[in-house]
């Protein structure tokens, strides 16, 4: 949940920013940062449900690896990139 809510308060602040700049860069930076908003806002419901499921798809219980898995931490990989980015 913080790495979703750092997430949102940067792009909104980013998207104010660039919004508030009236030139044609601004306003698609704008957009970028209100478009990765809406992402992240969609994208936090279904890494929590992903979340809560993929113990039930690993290997056993030594080995903690499956597609669900590597799928949660990969966005989570990305999202605090977009965030240390922002």
């Amino acid at each position: 949940r913080p790495l979703f809510q750092s997430l949102q308060a940067l792009a909104e602040d980013n998207a104010s920013f660039f919004q508030r700049s009236g030139t044609e860069s601004g306003r698609r930076f704008a957009a970028a940062f209100a478009a990765l908003r809406e992402h992240g806002r969609r994208l936090e419901p279904a890494l929590r449900h992903f979340a809560h499921l993929y113990h039930r798809f690993d290997l056993d219980e030594a080995t903690p690896g499956n597609g669900y898995r590597s799928l949660v931490q990969t966005a989570r990989c990305c999202l605090a990139h977009a965030v240390h980015k922002s």
